[in-house]
């Protein structure tokens, strides 16, 4: 039998509808195949009025080329790019879990805070999935310098087994000085952009790492830094506004932690940390300096207990269903 080239066709059974947004839909569906194999996915769809505009087909294209390169265990995978009822679809790894915007919604009407080794436990897997996407090379051995561009609560899952997942690299690029464009496109959510980013400057891997310390600050204190709406007031925001100690809030975080987020948010990009392996490292040996710290099932029981409610063995609790 000749393998070199054959076709291979996917069916997919949409379970539910899940999300809808600006740019789509997101589905839970089942992937079939022969002898009754089945495996649970996520297929985020494009709005047809958008696939007629360049910009974002060519956005969501290439979002799924340039992720389903991206195999690491804190990002969500990618698998297929598929046509779905005359519609483009991205097939990706389902995450049973929540994100860290629910969980900063949770302890907020609980009047809570994240214990902050959880925080940071949290935060050094993120580091790691920038850091590891940071880095890829592409086929032909030369660093692809990906950037993020959209580090934030809603972009970071957490399944209840406790696994840590960066998503949405919808929006993230493959610098290329060749594109006019790029420098003075502003993309991400306000209340978390970068100095840079925000005033349509070059943007680089310290981006990602501000946006990660905005992300580690609110879930060490259960505030934003820049509680904006727009691009406008987070520069004035940046402009004026000197980044507080997260010690303010919440006592019990220590010297060490207010340190690394201090470099991670540093106005200047020279004077942070300058990739996000660094990150890692020393939020690493804070955690297992001692030699015991926080785990994938230290987490996971955390969630359990955060959400007693949720039957975490059903695929698709009611109760966790929020609209994005």
């Amino acid at each position: 039998m000749n393998l070199d080239v054959f076709q291979y066709v996917s069916t997919y059974k949409v379970i539910s509808r899940i999300a809808e947004g600006g740019m789509g839909e997101v589905y839970l569906a089942d992937q079939l195949g022969v002898s009754g194999f089945s495996k649970t996915v996520g297929i985020k769809t494009i709005r047809r009025e958008l696939l007629e505009r360049d910009k974002y087909r060519d956005m969501f294209i290439s979002e799924a080329k340039l992720v389903a390169t991206l195999v690491h265990e804190n990002i969500q995978q990618v698998y297929q790019l598929i046509d779905m009822a005359g519609s483009l679809a991205i097939v990706m790894e389902w995450v049973h879990g929540v994100t860290l915007e629910d969980v900063n919604t949770r302890l907020d009407d609980n009047n809570d805070y994240l214990p902050p080794s959880l925080a940071v436990f949290l935060v050094s897997r993120v580091a790691r999935a920038l850091g590891y996407a940071h880095e890829k090379r592409g086929a032909d051995g030369r660093r692809l310098f990906l950037v993020h561009r959209d580090v934030s609560p809603v972009n970071i899952y957490v399944s209840w087994g406790g696994v840590v997942k960066l998503a949405d690299f919808g929006i993230a690029r493959v610098l290329n000085v060749s594109d006019p464009s790029y420098e003075s496109e502003v993309m991400g959510k306000a209340p978390y952009l970068a100095p840079e980013q925000a005033r349509g400057g070059t943007v680089d891997a310290r981006t990602d790492i501000f946006s990660l310390g905005l992300v580690l600050f609110e879930m060490l204190t259960g505030e934003q830094v820049y509680p904006v709406e727009s691009v406008e007031e987070v520069i004035r925001l940046h402009d004026s506004k000197e980044v507080p100690s997260p010690r303010d809030w919440n006592p019990s975080i220590s010297e060490d932690i207010v340190r690394i987020v201090k470099k991670m948010l540093e106005q200047d990009p020279n004077k942070r940390y300058q990739r996000a392996s660094e990150v890692v490292r020393d939020l690493e040996l804070m955690l297992y300096s001692d030699g015991y710290g926080p785990t994938n099932e230290r987490l996971a029981e955390y969630l359990d207990a955060l959400f007693p409610e949720v039957d975490k063995h059903r695929l698709l609790p009611e109760e966790i269903i929020i609209p994005r």
